[in-house]
């Protein structure tokens, strides 16, 4: 019978970064810290709810299963947010941009989130041993909390609709640079690492223009949102690490203890 080989101290640290979630296979995953990376803008929005004091966020495919999830929960305590092509999906309190998860919105409460493609790629990965949603806002508090975790590591990008979207591929590898300068014992990556890692130095210092002109920040220019697309590129805002557990994404500082208890709010 083969053997497999030892992993001890010494050995590179496995990193693999996908454009796409349909990429990805469970065999991926299985024993594995990921990062999601969806730029414009679930990234940044999910971040964004938890420093506001979101007591959780729970990611779901389909409006439909938002609404039965907000029913059992109590609406009181729930707040339906999501969109479809950029636009809050009807009947839902919130939508998919950072600025309307204010304290005074989503203190204490749950958060049930369905994205088109953010909450899909936090869902398809829910078989690795962590699962973070990472970006530009929160990019050194999810690069520590990688780090730390000792783990193979892959990094999943959103994308748009199950296809190719540069600025998830770009912020994918800045990760990956990140990593070869800070995991001394070296780096094995595959190709989407690689290529990532090439973009991203070709593209750093002018990310606010790559998401203006990128095919989803084009859509989202033409919806009035010029605004959620220079929040998206700031960086290191959020000191917060929103990570998957049991299904419902919560706030982590970087050295891994949990964000301050929200107060709860019924209003």
């Amino acid at each position: 019978m083969k053997q497999e080989p030892k992993i001890t101290a010494q050995s590179p640290l496995d990193v693999k970064l996908f454009a796409t979630p349909r990429e990805v296979t469970d065999d991926d995953l299985r024993g594995c810290s990921v990062v999601i990376v969806d730029v414009l803008r679930s990234s940044a929005t999910i971040a964004c709810a938890l420093m506001s004091g979101a007591r959780e966020i729970i990611p779901v495919l389909t409006p439909a299963e938002a609404g039965e999830l907000a029913s059992r929960a109590g609406r009181g305590m729930s707040l339906l947010c999501g969109e479809r092509e950029g636009r809050k999906i009807d009947g839902f309190d919130l939508g998919n941009s950072p600025f309307e998860y204010t304290a005074e919105r989503v203190n204490g409460r749950i958060i049930i989130f369905s994205s088109t493609n953010g909450s899909a790629a936090v869902v398809r990965s829910r078989l690795a041993d962590h699962v973070y949603v990472g970006g530009y806002n929160n990019f050194a508090a999810v690069i520590k909390r990688i780090v730390d975790d000792r783990k193979p590591i892959v990094i999943v990008c959103a994308g748009k609709m199950d296809q190719f979207a540069i600025e998830d591929f770009v912020c994918g590898g800045k990760f990956i640079v990140a990593l070869e300068s800070k995991v001394k014992r070296g780096l094995t990556i595959n190709d989407g690492a690689r290529a990532a890692s090439l973009l991203h130095k070709h593209f750093d210092g002018n990310i606010p223009n790559l998401l203006k002109n990128c095919n989803h920040g084009q859509l989202l220019m033409s919806l009035g949102a010029e605004q959620d697309i220079e929040y998206c590129s700031r960086l290191d805002i959020h000191p917060v690490v929103p990570m998957l557990v049991e299904g419902k994404i919560r706030g982590y500082k970087p050295d891994g203890s949990p964000l301050a208890e929200p107060t709860v709010n019924s209003a």
